[in-house]
């Protein structure tokens, strides 16, 4: 007995001391038990530009920032609003005030703190309904005086919106932080988190040295370096979960970082001298952001051999005067092309992804300009015409002119003055590469002109697919043969990322934006048309005409985007099944021109028109989760297989063996359209009897309408339940049966196991997920 009683005093003690230290500075009450809260329960809508009231909850900061009415992304303003990049354009409470931020951390009394008497809200009304996605519901109060009327008329309003409440204990923990003061990190945990790991500081101080050598040439290169990875989650293999951003700093990198904020990474910095600096990502990484790009000494000794494998020189370093910093092709002539090409080529699935995760991370005006699915292809170096010939590099350059090049803000009665002169330089442009093509290869294109991957680089076919206004890029030819695929050479790709990425802002006006899609469109048709240039010339025509169907569609093509060089021969030989060189030209580069290394796995769930040859039909295997999944891939929704057509753009497949971890699937729908020749009017012109389903293991989707959570041994009832789908009513069956609706009280169990699984699986891609588009019901 007496052994139990100091037992229990030792125990007393212990905890007597923890609850003690718990006040103490050196131990951090935000960063072990606030952000993760943030993390877990709150990043799913605040983070990016489409957080709520600009409500961003990745760090501290952030938090301390506040919320403001404005939204991002209004596609209807005529004038350019000042950006608001949290971490970026300004810094310290007072700075955001100044720019219209006002502050949720209201009062430290939790019953009168406008923070958490939203999540107060949610507590009280836990069944309350939601009618509206969060896009739709942008209610801003910023004052306890706005809550009450929201309360009053909208208590739906309550925060996780149109999800489970908050447990009991995330309730106290921030009602405890609340009452003391809302307080950020201590010193102690701020300076842990500036400090780089010790692992990897040597690399970080070879890279900023390499980054800031003074020759001319080096700063030239530097440049394009970071106008391309700006974007990057740059991290190093020995610390895969630490992750650092390329940014312009007014001191050395030695003396800390003090970034320079422009609207663009092409826009003038200010200052005669400054550093490129690695800066240490401060905030939780989000999947909808976050492109992660890893960095190596063998990647600078790679850079160092690309960049000045030949001699050349530079005699002044461009400026950044408008019709010169929006045009690659012409600040970055010094630099030989092949360089600049071969960059692209080593790593095209991130640079692609820039426009997907970069700052239209939410914004259909770019998005909408892409098909549901295509495969994405590249010209040989060798073959490019830019590289063949310095006459024709010099003669093109400034036929590749931008929207950027007028800016932010483009008046509404001068959009469509720009718009005929980029239409006019574009098709001057491509008379002019049809010309050199003529001469260049004057038998046309054949296989070896697509680009291999040099037999080792799995970048060399990628496949995009399209959620709604957003996307992703894989690597390899995923999911069925893609109604289009692009061809794209040194001069699309390059165009692609500046003019979506590195010219685009998306605090820009409607002219801006308009011209920023439509440019988008050209690109998207030009990368078309040079995937068809290897095709049969008698086909090429039928080909666009299944591609851009209607009137107005045809019309446009007709008028806006002629046929250019439609008769020159293709040195690519077919067999004379005539209706299938798509496919033909698809299977010759996957399975004659790309090794394994190059293409990756077969889609064994998928590819039900592509064929693999006899030669590698030993090495087709398909059986267990695939073989069933299968049933019900790349299956067109025609009036007895409807099924495809009643799915979300994007949801998760939680597959649970009776032993071990976890299989997760991403269940794509391929909405497929009569034509993306428009902005406006998507609906009308949807073919839905050709929707498809493509399932891939692994977390392709930023954005999930809906997660499935099936025991394996169910999974055959799952397959034939959705094979039975034939209403919209049946869709909603499946999802009593096999669905997590966000209205479940096990929705956040599911959440966390499914976060918990990336994290464990997949660390170097792992950002929390985005479920402002989770289903209503």
């Amino acid at each position: 007995m007496q052994f139990i009683t100091a037992a229990m005093l030792c125990f007393i003690s212990v905890l007597m001391m923890s609850v003690s230290n718990a006040d103490e500075p050196n131990l951090d009450f935000y960063s072990h038990k606030v952000q993760p809260i943030f993390d877990n329960r709150c990043l799913a809508c605040h983070s990016c530009f489409n957080a709520p009231c600009q409500l961003n909850l990745q760090n501290y900061e952030a938090f301390q920032r506040g919320a403001n009415k404005l939204n991002v992304y209004d596609g209807t303003r005529t004038k350019s609003v000042e950006p608001s990049r949290v971490w970026i354009d300004a810094h310290g409470v007072s700075e955001w005030r100044k720019r219209g931020f006002y502050d949720v951390n209201t009062f430290k009394k939790p019953e009168e703190n406008l923070f958490f008497s939203f999540l107060k809200l949610r507590q009280e009304q836990p069944t309350k309904a939601i009618d509206k996605q969060v896009a739709d519901t942008q209610v801003c109060a910023s004052t306890m005086t706005d809550f009450a009327a929201v309360a009053k008329s909208s208590p739906q309003l309550g925060m996780p919106y149109g999800l489970p409440t908050l447990s009991a204990s995330e309730i106290q923990t921030l009602e405890t932080w609340i009452a003391k003061g809302a307080p950020g990190p201590s010193e102690k945990a701020k300076k842990e988190l500036a400090k780089n790991p010790v692992e990897i500081q040597k690399q970080i101080e070879e890279w900023e040295k390499f980054l800031n050598e003074k020759p001319l040439s080096h700063q030239l290169v530097s440049r394009y370096l970071y106008e391309h990875l700006f974007l990057a989650h740059i991290y190093f293999p020995e610390k895969k979960n630490e992750f650092f951003r390329l940014v312009r700093s007014k001191t050395n990198c030695s003396h800390g970082v003090e970034e320079i904020a422009t609207r663009r990474p092409n826009d003038d910095p200010g200052v005669k001298r400054f550093f490129y600096c690695l800066q240490k990502f401060p905030g939780t990484v989000v999947m909808k952001t976050h492109i992660p790009y890893e960095w190596n000494s063998a990647k600078l000794a790679r850079y160092k051999k690309l960049f000045w494998e030949t001699e050349w020189d530079v005699k002044t370093l461009p400026s950044y005067e408008a019709g010169v910093a929006e045009n690659p092709f012409i600040a970055f002539n010094q630099i030989p092309v092949k360089a600049r090409y071969q960059f692209l080529l080593d790593d095209a699935q991130y640079h692609v992804s820039t426009f997907i995760k970069g700052p239209v991370c939410n914004g259909s005006m770019a998005v909408n300009s892409i098909q549901e699915q295509f495969y994405v292809f590249f010209l040989n170096p060798e073959s490019d015409n830019m590289l063949l010939s310095k006459e024709y590099e010099a003669q093109a350059q400034g036929l590749l002119m931008m929207p950027g090049v007028w800016g932010s803000d483009i008046e509404i009665k001068d959009a469509p003055v720009f718009l005929k002169r980029l239409v006019d330089h574009r098709e001057n442009y491509r008379k002019l590469r049809t010309e050199w093509l003529k001469k260049l290869k004057p038998q046309g294109y054949d296989l070896s002109d697509i680009w291999n991957g040099d037999t080792t680089n799995p970048n060399a076919v990628l496949t995009v697919f399209r959620h709604d206004d957003n996307a992703v890029v894989l690597k390899g030819a995923v999911g069925d043969l893609s109604k289009t695929a692009f061809v794209m050479d040194y001069a699309l790709f390059e165009r692609l990322v500046y003019n979506l990425v590195v010219n685009f802002d998306v605090f820009g006006n409607i002219s801006h934006q308009l011209l920023t899609r439509v440019y988008m469109d050209m690109i998207r048709m030009e990368a078309e048309e040079l995937f068809l240039m290897f095709l049969p010339p008698e086909q090429r025509l039928d080909y666009r005409r299944k591609w851009y169907q209607g009137l107005l569609a045809q019309a446009k093509m007709t008028y806006i985007f002629p046929t250019v060089g439609s008769a020159e021969p293709t040195g690519v030989r077919f067999n004379e099944d005539s209706k299938s060189t798509k496919k033909q030209m698809v299977e010759k580069i996957l399975f004659y021109r790309m090794n394994e290394k190059v293409r990756g796995s077969f889609d064994t769930v998928n590819w039900k028109v592509l064929e693999v040859p006899d030669s590698l039909k030993k090495q087709w295997k398909v059986s267990g989760v695939e073989a069933e999944l299968r049933k019900i891939a790349s299956i067109k929704a025609a009036n007895k297989t409807p099924f495809a057509r009643y799915f979300p753009d994007f949801a998760y497949l939680k597959i649970q063996p009776a032993q071990g971890d976890i299989r997760v699937f991403s269940l794509i729908h391929n909405k497929e359209h009569e034509n993306i020749s428009w902005i406006l009017g998507e609906s009308l012109r949807m073919a839905p009897k050709e929707d498809s389903l493509t399932l891939y293991e692994g977390y392709w989707g930023s954005y999930p309408n809906m997660i499935f959570d099936v025991k394996e041994q169910d999974l055959p009832v799952f397959v034939n339940a959705v094979k039975k789908i034939k209403s919209a009513k049946d869709y909603q069956k499946l999802v009593t049966d096999f669905g997590v609706r966000r209205s479940q009280e096990s929705f956040w169990m599911h959440y966390d196991e499914m976060t918990a699984h990336q994290k464990r699986t997949d660390p170097v891609d792992f950002g929390y997920l985005d479920l402002t588009r989770y289903e209503l019901k």
